[in-house]
């Protein structure tokens, strides 16, 4: 709970409050049930008025409280989570995450949510339920020790009881249901771009029918998650039940006058205890969405990188990203030599853009060798040109985005040319780009390699070079790409596999077949099967 620090006042005031008002709640319904039974002894008329009176400044009080406590407890959360973003922010810029990633997005929103019930109806309402019970106890020794003796069992019930025992139960559905979502995303992910792969080999309906049992079994989860919580509630009113008929017992014969007035402030005592056993079971699950909110990515130092890399092994590479329950790479090894072209292949969602994210940022199972044969083990490779699935530009001109604001030479006519070259001549080095989604897909793909044109390094890393780019102008970016001397290419393209030197097809984070395009056509095995698929697409 470090993340509370800066807002010590705000949670202790809301603690204060919410103890005066949920006292202040109790005494209303006592005072109540306390006029119930005046009433048997046909009290002067002063005296009820007098007692509905307070009972209406009671609740006028409860109010008050309630608004205070409420306008406290959300400025104290909205703080820190304002301050949570923030943080959380500047560590995923080192981080391994996707943060592109609309399900990386999707499980950031759901942590922040946990984040304002942690507090909201977790923390704060439950220290505030434990204290009014802990008072309420002392006040019971005033009927007498039985009376006290059943307050704390039915606190101890209600308030860690019942959640200890759902706690197991409910943390366990949790992480099932987050595990069958990753699951049925990557299949999903799979399914939607892979449409046309799936539709040409005929696989559309068997890949959506196995797609059912992913959704079955959500809504199995859900239903599991909603009779664990109609369990709860059904023992917790068992309990309600079973005070309300021992108050009775209890103080029929020797004070029955006592009943109304006992038992409405176990009403309300339970109004107030009750909504709290439900999150409380989620605590577990709760604080591990808090703690990696919390955690704080260490900076390692970069490995020095050599000045002339001749070569990139990846060895036995497995990746999973972070919080996933699924790896996305699982034992991929290739050695990619200076001089040499790789292409690698295969259908959405078997690992190729991660495995190309894994080449450019570095990782502890790729290594880079210089010249000389020395080894630099995690470091990204800064010999080469990149380009990545996402994309990004600056609020500059189209100059500036090139040259990167003159960190790469490139004078004007040469942009001007490179322009006209891959048909975006109503461009201009002086157009502003105001921002990433002005640009279409295409023109993000030809401005990006026109900085790698202008970079001109010796190694070229790309996925997807000539994604949504028609055919005259693919066969211009690959007549450019393949005259490059090194290339490490992924692509759905598969008009050029001949022209590679390396063929490595990869499936399920797997690569499953490698080897020279004259080799793979022989084997007649998934590279053989692709290919065939691609030509009688076209």
């Amino acid at each position: 709970m470090e993340y509370l620090k800066s807002e010590r006042k705000q949670i202790l005031y809301s603690i204060l409050l919410g103890l005066a008002g949920g006292l202040v709640g109790i005494a209303l319904f006592g005072l109540s049930g306390y006029m119930i039974s005046l009433s048997f002894f046909d009290p002067p008329f002063f005296v009820i008025i007098l007692i509905i009176a307070v009972i209406k400044l009671f609740g006028m009080m409860k109010g008050a409280f309630r608004y205070i406590e409420r306008l406290l407890s959300h400025e104290a959360t909205f703080k820190l989570i304002g301050r949570l973003r923030l943080n959380y922010f500047k560590s995923t810029i080192s981080s391994e995450q996707n943060t592109h990633s609309v399900k990386f997005i999707q499980k950031l929103n759901q942590y922040f949510e946990q984040v304002e019930n942690y507090y909201i109806r977790i923390i704060y309402p439950y220290i505030v339920a434990v204290l009014i019970s802990l008072l309420l106890m002392v006040l019971a020794v005033y009927a007498g020790l039985g009376f006290a003796a059943m307050t704390a069992i039915i606190a101890l019930i209600l308030l860690f009881a019942i959640p200890k025992l759902f706690e197991g139960r409910m943390s366990g559905t949790l992480e099932s249901r987050d595990q069958t979502d990753d699951a049925l995303y990557a299949r999903l992910y799979h399914y939607i771009h892979d449409y046309t792969n799936l539709w040409v080999t005929g696989k559309k309906e068997s890949e959506k029918e196995k797609i059912a049992p992913g959704i079955r079994r959500i809504r199995e989860n859900e239903n599991r998650m909603a009779t664990n919580e109609s369990l709860m509630q059904f023992m917790a009113q068992g309990v309600q039940l079973s005070a309300i008929i021992m108050i009775i017992v209890m103080l029929y014969e020797q004070t029955p006058l006592w009943v109304p007035m006992i038992m409405l402030i176990a009403l309300s005592y339970f109004d107030l205890a009750m909504p709290v056993m439900n999150p409380a079971s989620q605590y577990r699950t709760v604080k591990a969405a808090v703690s990696e909110l919390e955690l704080d990515i260490a900076h390692t130092s970069i490995p020095d990188m050599p000045s002339e890399v001749s070569a990139i092994e990846v060895d036995h590479l497995d990746f999973r990203y972070p919080n996933a329950s699924l790896d996305v790479l699982k034992d991929v090894s290739l050695t990619v030599k200076e001089g040499e072209k790789h292409v690698i292949i295969g259908s959405s969602g078997s690992g190729k853009t991660t495995l190309i994210d894994r080449i450019i940022d570095g990782d502890k199972a790729v290594t880079l060798y210089d010249e000389s044969g020395r080894t630099v083990p995690g470091a990204s490779i800064a010999q080469a040109s990149v380009m990545p699935q996402q994309l990004d530009f600056y609020n500059a001109s189209v100059m500036d985005n090139i040259t990167m604001f003159g960190h790469i030479e490139r004078n004007r006519t040469a942009v001007e040319s490179d322009l006209e070259l891959l048909e975006m001549a109503h461009y201009t080095p002086d157009t502003m780009i105001e921002f990433t989604g002005r640009l279409s897909g295409g023109e993000q793909k030809r401005l990006q390699f026109i900085r790698m044109l202008a970079e001109n390094k010796s190694w070229w890393i790309m996925d997807e070079p000539t994604a949504r780019l028609d055919d005259r102008l693919k066969q211009k970016i690959w007549d450019h790409i393949l005259s490059r001397p090194t290339l490490i290419v992924s692509t759905h393209d598969l008009s050029r596999l001949e022209s590679f030197d390396h063929i490595h097809y990869m499936e399920q984070g797997r690569i499953i077949e490698s080897g020279t395009y004259e080799q793979l056509m022989q084997r007649h095995g998934p590279v053989y099967q692709a290919v065939q698929r691609f030509r009688d697409f076209l």
